[in-house]
């Protein structure tokens, strides 16, 4: 530790106050009808002196002298702050119910502000509503805010999520926003290194939401830019439960429920299968085709692999404290068993938030939390031995097993039951996020903090493929380990006062992070017997990697908070990033300004109880773009016989910049009616140069491509959000929140505009969104040859169409030249949506609770890959039973299947074009949840306890949508940049019911 950092802590740990003289106050605290507010916060302004309320809603308190105001507050309602009077020792204070929340306090940045001072565009998130939705992850709800799309790439257990706050702002770097838990910017993405089709894991399911205050997600530069280098997508701040002043309180959530599948493919029986094939083939003997295949077997293979299995969730933990020390602490246990069989996610873990002060200028807290997951993956998407691939394409004339015992296939097919039992795939993690800080007041309006964060991840992969799979004839074992570590040390000091008639609050800081990976990786083929699943058994040495590098991030910050009593409203920050993944351009500088103006402050305006017009700019960076982007690698391998030997792997751009993300937002928030109604309306412009890209290179250099800023792209959007707080008598409230946003997302620039191809039929290209689809576009099926032949009159050196015949698909001659060829190629749907929204309904009569959440997505594609398999009608493939009844026989049979053919005369309804491109807009009633509580005359006066609560959840409950297949919902790419919404047999998201007992003591 540097002679700086043994200073300041040093200087911190120094100094505490003498007593000073007291007077006795004592009081009550009641809501405006009388009702006492027990255990409502009663604090001597500027001290750490205060005591909560009784039963009755009575105080009392010592207050020190100097001392000049009591702040009173109590969750829901607004705060007020008492003036002493000299000669007064009794005070009766009434607090007003804050409304939808205006009051309420929410972190940005490095300042906690009150939501009606902010001049930002900042969503919050309650923590009751992350914890609603099942899966045990804290994405999905994301989905409440406005402007953030999130998208659950598959539906297995502990799966990864797209989300995208504001559009998409990068091709290359990560599209993700930067997570912060507690103040520590913590390790995201997946950790894998082991395929199993498109999907990865997800690191945010090591967070258990049960342990979640709130989130409040940063969206316009002027929140997000004192995070710098990493929040060009957004900055999501997680802020974890912690104890307050009172009685300890235990709190038992236990539930238990089940996953099942919303719905299956409709795939041909044994009958269907046999007159399948002698349509194609000429015979309805499936035996001809392979010797495993026989007629009279029927294998329901989604039947067989598809399961309603259990899903459970066991919490425990522990509160309270006094004014001097608050703590906070829990115990908690996840299982997750996914619909398709041998999917598990399982997680344990345990938190610690403790708060004390040690004297009225020093202060102390430490959050910890240690979670161990188990996650037990199978193949996946776009995988031949996947389990779900296999059960729609597999015929249902193959065995699950054959008369020897082994398990039935064909075509080299996986057979879909082994793939869930055999296959074994577990992902380890031990994972430590925490932090400890230190607070010191040397005056009551500045506090100095130094902060010790880290996030911890230990990461293995153990998988073990026995020779029963068609993957792997001889059996293979893969190990491997991902360890990585971020080290935070931050130091700020932070001054937060009256200036005038102005209120201040301004923060300087020096940050320094650090961040160190070590990778192994060996796979070993070829095991003498199943019975011997261990990689020293194994006879072939397949692949043995390794690597260990690391980055640090040197960071300096300011930010600025000015409040006038005139209801204006300014705030600055900036922030200069230095990292080490770049050469010449080490540093990036990054400013952000917002100013607001509130028309209600002087309540000149009859009605409205805020109308502030704001307006922001500011910029942002993305620095995700692996460690060593800029250099020049070299690496191992190169061997000459048996001498070993280097050779370089990747040429370097030492001029390498940052992707700068530039945002201009234009905002008003109202709230009238006593607060009962609020919205918030924001119109934005973002901007993203530089983007890193491959740029092509003569392939005379060795290499392909080097990395340069080489493009620029823009997204253009509005948001609104309205909340209602419909009803609120005293035995029945009800709320409504609506969110809705549109954004415009459009390559604006590449390197010579040259467009790239990514995925199956997605192509990136000037004047494009992102995840534009790519192909030609159909115009019918040819119904006679006498269509085909006036086709091909069109251009006397070729046919139209060369093949074509009655039942082909005819399409569309864009350029006019007469044929169809790969320029009459054009863009064909788009994977992102016009318009995203989401509506919560909250109510409540007496002890009983309904709350709802639908969630909406308008204007977005599919690219649906399942079509040229499962409907191709040209293979061995088991069809649909929609496809083969369909499927075009003779003239007038419609134009939605071609004929069933082979070989090379179905090459023309194998190409790519907006066949395979469905609407995938969906309005899905994503969460819902009904409890009862019962009367305090009954639990506590009978039971003992201090409440008891019963509750059914419910997760993806109704989807409407027009999509043919499992889910619109998904993308077989995982968490790809470019290539989104496209489907392949992936895993599809479960409905989910919970049944639990929540408990207080």
């Amino acid at each position: 530790m540097s002679r700086f950092n043994i200073f300041f802590w040093a200087m911190l740990l120094a100094g505490c106050t003498a007593l000073q003289a007291q007077s006795v106050v004592t009081g009550s605290v009641m809501d405006d009808e009388g009702i006492p507010l027990i255990g409502a916060s009663i604090l001597a302004q500027g001290t750490t002196s205060g005591t909560v309320a009784d039963i009755d809603g009575n105080f009392t308190l010592n207050v020190p002298a100097n001392v000049e105001r009591l702040v009173v507050s109590y969750t829901g309602f607004a705060t007020k702050v008492i003036p002493l009077v000299d000669g007064q020792t009794k005070y009766s204070v009434v607090l007003d119910n804050d409304g939808i929340g205006l009051e309420e306090v929410v972190v940005v940045g490095y300042s906690p502000t009150r939501r009606k001072d902010l001049v930002g565009s900042v969503a919050s998130i309650d923590g009751a509503d992350v914890n609603r939705e099942a899966g045990a992850t804290i994405q999905g709800a994301l989905r409440q805010a406005a402007g953030v799309v999130v998208q659950q790439s598959n539906g297995a257990p502990g799966a990864g999520y797209n989300i995208r706050v504001r559009g998409v702002t990068s091709i290359n770097a990560s599209n993700e926003p930067l997570f912060v838990v507690d103040g520590v910017p913590i390790i995201s993405g997946s950790f894998a290194q082991e395929g199993t089709g498109g999907q990865g894991t997800n690191a945010l399911a090591d967070i258990n939401p049960a342990d979640i205050e709130s989130m409040e997600v940063l969206k316009d530069a002027s929140t997000t830019a004192i995070y710098g280098s990493r929040a060009a997508n957004g900055v999501v701040l997680i802020t974890t439960k912690s104890g307050k002043a009172g009685k300890t309180k235990i709190n038992v959530n236990s539930s238990y429920g089940f996953n099942e599948a919303i719905k299956t493919i409709d795939v041909v029986d044994n009958v269907g299968y046999s007159d399948y094939i002698e349509e194609r083939y000429g015979f309805r003997d499936p035996s001809l085709l392979s010797g495993q295949l026989d007629s009279t077997t029927y294998s329901d293979w989604q039947d067989l692999i598809f399961d309603r299995n259990p899903i459970q969730s066991h919490n425990v933990s522990m509160s309270g404290g006094d004014l001097k020390t608050k703590f906070f602490t829990s115990l908690s246990y996840d299982d997750n068993q996914g619909i398709l069989n041998g999917t598990r996610f399982k997680r344990y873990s345990a938190r610690l938030n403790l708060d004390h002060n040690i004297s009225d200028k020093l202060s102390a807290g430490i959050n910890l939390n240690y979670v161990n997951s188990n996650n037990k993956r199978i193949q996946g998407d776009n995988n031949i031995y996947g389990a779900i691939s296999t059960a729609i394409l597999l015929p249902p004339v193959a065995s699950v097993r054959n008369a020897d015992g082994s398990y039935g296939s064909a075509f080299g097919l996986e057979n879909p039951v082994a793939a869930t039992e055999e296959y074994q795939n577990r992902a380890l993690t031990n994972r430590i996020i925490g932090n400890t800080q230190l607070t010191y007041f040397p005056i009551e309006q500045i506090a100095l903090r130094a902060k010790l964060g880290v996030d911890n991840v230990n990461f293995r992969e153990n998988v073990f493929e026995p020779s029963v799979l068609q993957s792997t004839p001889q059996g293979s074992i893969v190990e491997s380990s991902n360890v990585r570590t971020r080290i935070l040390n931050e130091y700020t000091a932070t001054y937060n006062g009256q200036v005038g008639a102005a209120s201040l609050n301004a923060t300087v800081g020096a940050i320094f992070q650090r961040d160190d990976i070590r990778r192994n990786y060996f796979k070993t083929n070829d095991l003498p017997s199943d019975n011997f699943p261990s990689a020293d058994a194994a006879a072939t040495p397949a692949t043995i990697a390794g690597d260990q590098f690391g980055s640090t991030l040197q960071s300096y910050i300011g930010t600025v908070n000015l409040n006038l009593l005139t209801g204006l409203y300014v705030t600055a920050s900036f922030r200069a990033d230095g990292s080490s993944r770049f050469v010449n351009d080490k540093w990036g500088y990054f400013p952000g300004i917002a100013a607001g103006y509130d028309f209600a402050a002087s309540k000149k305006i009859a009605g409205f109880n805020q109308l502030k017009l704001r307006a922001s700019y500011g910029q942002t960076g993305n620095n995700n773009i692996g460690d060593f982007a800029t250099s020049p690698l070299f690496a191992g391998g190169a061997s000459y016989l048996t001498t070993p030997g280097i050779s370089q792997s990747q040429l370097g751009n030492p001029d390498l910049v940052w992707e700068t993300t530039s945002q201009v937002d234009i905002g008003v928030d109202m709230a009238f009616l006593d607060n009962r109604i609020t919205s918030t309306l924001d119109f934005y412009i973002k901007e993203t140069s530089d983007l890193i890209l491959n740029r092509p290179i003569p392939t005379s250099s060795g290499f392909g491509s080097v990395v340069s800023n080489v493009g620029d792209m823009r997204n253009t959007g509005f948001e609104a959000s309205v909340s209602f707080l419909n009803v609120d008598e005293r035995d029945f409230t009800w709320t409504t929140s609506l969110s809705a946003a549109y954004n415009k997302n459009e390559v604006t620039a590449l390197f010579n505009d040259q467009p790239q191809d990514f995925g199956f039929a997605t192509r990136l290209a000037v004047g494009q969104p992102v995840g534009s689809f790519f192909g030609l576009e159909t115009d019918g099926i040819y119904q006679n040859q006498a269509e085909i032949d006036a086709d091909n009159a069109l251009n006397a050196e070729r046919d139209f169409i060369v093949g074509a015949q009655p039942g082909d698909f005819r399409f569309k001659d864009n350029n006019g030249d007469g044929i169809i060829t790969d320029d009459d190629r054009t863009f064909i749907g788009s994977a992102l949506p016009d318009v995203t929204a989401g509506v919560t309904n909250k109510l409540t009569y007496k002890g009983l609770s309904l709350d709802f959440f639908f969630q909406f997505s308008f204007g977005n594609d599919v690219y649906n890959n399942n079509l040229g398999f499962a409907e191709g009608l040209n293979s061995v493939f088991a069809p649909t039973v929609r496809a083969y009844e369909g499927a075009w026989r003779q003239e007038g049979d419609g134009d939605m299947f071609p004929r069933i053919t082979g070989g090379a005369s179905a090459d023309n309804n194998r190409q790519d074009s907006d066949r395979y491109v469905e609407d995938g807009s969906f309005v899905r009633l994503k969460t819902a949840s009904l409890s009862y509580q019962l009367p305090n005359s009954i639990v506590q006066d009978k039971l003992g306890i201090e409440s008891l609560r019963f509750y059914i959840n419910g997760t993806n409950l109704i989807t409407w949508t027009d999509y043919s297949w499992y889910d619109p919902e998904v993308n077989t790419f995982g968490d790809a940049n470019v290539a989104l919404g496209t489907d392949f047999l992936t895993y599809p998201l479960a409905r989910t019911v919970q049944f639990g007992i929540n408990l207080g003591f």
